[in-house]
């Protein structure tokens, strides 16, 4: 059986991006993503979904929180006569919407607790580590999100190295998030 290592893939990856660009036909974005993800299903990869979830619930971080202050503010949940309601086809019961707004805070809480030690973590490593942290909270958290542009002014380095520190701030908080599990994230 003949086997394709990562190295390889990423071989042919770039080769195939390398002759787009020498004949100036490039791909657009969407058709890029989907020959490299058809590449590496023939090795095997799977993208990671760990990676996908953390930006998914930093992106949604201000969507949640307000959902969270808005539960907490009810302390209640208001039921009608009959227990089940139609939604996209399904049926849903109050207890199952009541018990996903208690997970809702609950990871909300826990997302909170983890920025506080990743933040704990950067400041105990230094200046480095704490500007990771920082691109972080100024991409995804701040309600005044700025731009890879913006955060590239703010540190005084350039935008590339804005994508790497976030890359791996999100890697960082992905493991701090998914614990052991975390570890296994290929960058």
């Amino acid at each position: 059986m003949n086997t394709v290592t990562r190295e390889k893939i990423k071989e042919i990856q770039n080769t195939i991006l390398l002759i787009n660009v020498d004949e100036g036909d490039r791909l657009d974005k969407e058709s890029k993503r989907k020959a490299l993800k058809m590449l590496d299903e023939i090795a095997g990869v799977k993208e990671d979904r760990r990676i996908f979830n953390t930006r998914l619930l930093l992106r949604n971080y201000h969507n949640f929180k307000n959902r969270c202050e808005e539960l907490k503010g009810t302390n209640k949940v208001e039921t009608e006569e009959d227990p089940f309601f139609e939604f996209g086809g399904e049926y849903l019961s109050v207890e199952s919407l009541t018990q996903s707004s208690a997970r809702t805070i609950n990871m909300m809480n826990f997302i909170d607790k983890m920025l506080e030690f990743y933040k704990k973590d950067c400041e105990r490593q230094g200046k480095e580590a704490v500007r990771k942290y920082k691109t972080l909270i100024y991409y995804y958290i701040d309600e005044d999100k700025k731009t890879y542009e913006d955060i590239a002014e703010l540190h005084e380095i350039n935008d590339r190295t804005v994508r790497r520190d976030l890359k791996e701030a999100v890697y960082a908080l992905s493991v701090l998030i998914f614990g052991i599990d975390g570890l296994r994230i290929q960058l």
